[in-house]
């Protein structure tokens, strides 16, 4: 029954926490592509961005907690007024560099996912399924392609600011050395 709610709601929350948990605790580094194994194939359509972002959030919660757990820091101390320096621009540049890695990851595993659509469409329409069946879907293929059409162009938009913050974090690491 809770799996049904599951997929019925969207919420991966408690897969993604565990699944963080164990990646950091395991010290393994951070696999959010986990979410394509736990999320259920309905939620695919149904409900997909609660899904993901519910596993997601809670991923990165659980994989914070693990290395908390694996470095026995239990609280932070707030450092109001503290300064910036160099390091912390670097961490940051290379925060930004991993994201831009990452949506880089992304775009790849959606385009190869389209691609996957495309080709099991072509392949039922040569095994004999029945040609209105086909075009349904072929029709569903093409809403579905432009939808990831747009995703992609949003991740390039997203890539190219990422270039700008780069940029400048750059600029500022040479600021700080000077």
């Amino acid at each position: 029954m809770s799996n049904t709610f599951k997929i019925y709601t969207g919420d991966y929350s408690k897969d993604g926490y565990d699944s963080g948990i164990d990646d950091a605790k395991h010290h393994k580094p951070k696999n959010k592509f986990k979410f394509f194994k736990a999320v259920n194939p309905i939620n695919y359509v149904w409900a997909f961005d609660n899904a993901y972002q519910s596993f997601m959030g809670n991923y990165d919660k659980g994989y914070l907690d693990g290395q908390r757990v694996n470095h026995q820091v239990y609280n932070t101390t707030n450092t109001q007024g503290a300064t910036v320096d160099n390091r912390s621009y670097e961490s940051h540049l290379q925060m930004v560099s991993q994201l831009k890695q990452s949506l880089t990851t992304l775009q790849n595993k959606i385009e190869s996912l389209k691609k996957d659509y495309d080709r099991q469409i072509k392949a039922m329409g040569n095994a004999g399924f029945m040609p209105n069946y086909i075009t349904v879907l072929q029709s569903r293929y093409r809403e579905f392609e432009n939808i990831i059409d747009t995703v992609q162009s949003m991740i390039d938009e997203h890539k190219s600011q990422i270039v700008l913050h780069e940029e400048a974090l750059e600029n500022l690491i040479i600021d700080a050395k000077a």
